[in-house]
């Protein structure tokens, strides 16, 4: 059996109208044209729906009970049409997105308040997680993507660089080097260091340019978390090295943020991840095309600063 949505609209309108000729201009088409579809919609239900007489149509005891699975069918689809519309125009939405909680705060916070500000139907879910935790979590179907720093292949994702970010040093304002324009990794390896542990690939970034340089960073600090790594910064115990992005914010909180000087070894490269063969939503999709519109103007910190 093959009914198609044309046969149960021509028949809805037969049966409303009792008449060939107000069901055909009902649906914009020619009497013969109606009827055929009628007769092709009773031959694939295998009995008549209609008793036909030179004057009027009247629908028969099968076309009674036929009749709300038909009205049901086709409210249905108009129904999912107009569900489909208001996701097309983005009146309705969601994107699931993890990240750390310093780039959901300094890159994802000002991006998705002007989204919302155009479309204020979508809704987001924010998952704030380490580098290692986002991968599981879009791996896992729990967010449409993730961004992170991704230092190697990923079974099952796709990852593409998103951009690429510089490290800062992060101080207190009356540290000796907070009035630097720009400080060497060897000028930095006498300094106390505050690390990331090393789910983050903020962590193995800097162990990785480290060991390339051939130098060692002292770490009198290990902290789970971004937050409590400038918090410790502010407090004085020591410098953080830290993407731009991060670096920008701890600015804004009081700190110095110090260029440094070989930058050429200093790229921190931001993924988006995503799980293969995975459909986005329009609403994700339209949302994460924005974000690698707009990731090449990220503000940097003040290098003077």
């Amino acid at each position: 059996m093959n009914i198609t949505i044309r046969q149960l609209e021509v028949f809805l309108a037969l049966f409303d109208t009792r008449s060939f000729t107000a069901a055909a201009t009902q649906r914009h088409m020619t009497q013969s044209a109606v009827s055929k579809v009628v007769a092709e919609l009773e031959a694939q239900l295998g009995f008549a729906l209609f008793d036909r007489t030179t004057r009027r149509v009247q629908p028969n005891a099968e076309a009674f009970e036929f009749h709300p699975f038909a009205e049901e069918i086709i409210a249905t689809m108009r129904s999912a049409a107009r569900s489909v519309a208001e996701l097309a125009d983005l009146q309705r939405g969601r994107v699931g997105i993890a990240a750390s909680p310093m780039m959901v705060y300094g890159l994802l916070a000002p991006l998705i308040a002007d989204y919302r500000a155009r479309y204020p139907g979508v809704q987001f879910d924010l998952h704030e997680l380490s580098t290692d935790e986002t991968v599981a979590s879009v791996l896992a179907g729990r967010v449409d993507f993730g961004l992170g720093a991704v230092d190697h292949q990923i079974a099952g994702a796709d990852t593409q660089v998103a951009f690429e970010d510089s490290m800062f040093a992060v101080v207190r304002a009356d540290h000796p080097i907070a009035g630097k324009k720009k400080v060497p990794w060897k000028t930095l390896a006498r300094c106390e260091h505050i690390s990331l542990r090393n789910v983050y690939t903020v962590r193995r970034t800097i162990d990785d340019i480290v060991a390339r340089q051939g130098i060692a960073l002292p770490s009198a600090i290990e902290v789970g978390t971004l937050t409590a790594a400038l918090g410790l910064v502010r407090a004085g115990a020591g410098v953080v090295v830290l993407p731009g992005y991060a670096a920008r914010i701890a600015q804004e909180w009081g700190l110095k943020a110090c260029a440094i000087a070989d930058i050429g070894t200093t790229v921190h490269r931001i993924h988006v991840i995503r799980r293969q063969k995975a459909t986005l939503s329009i609403a994700a999709r339209r949302f994460l095309n924005e974000l690698q519109a707009s990731a090449m103007n990220f503000a940097q910190p003040n290098r003077q600063s």
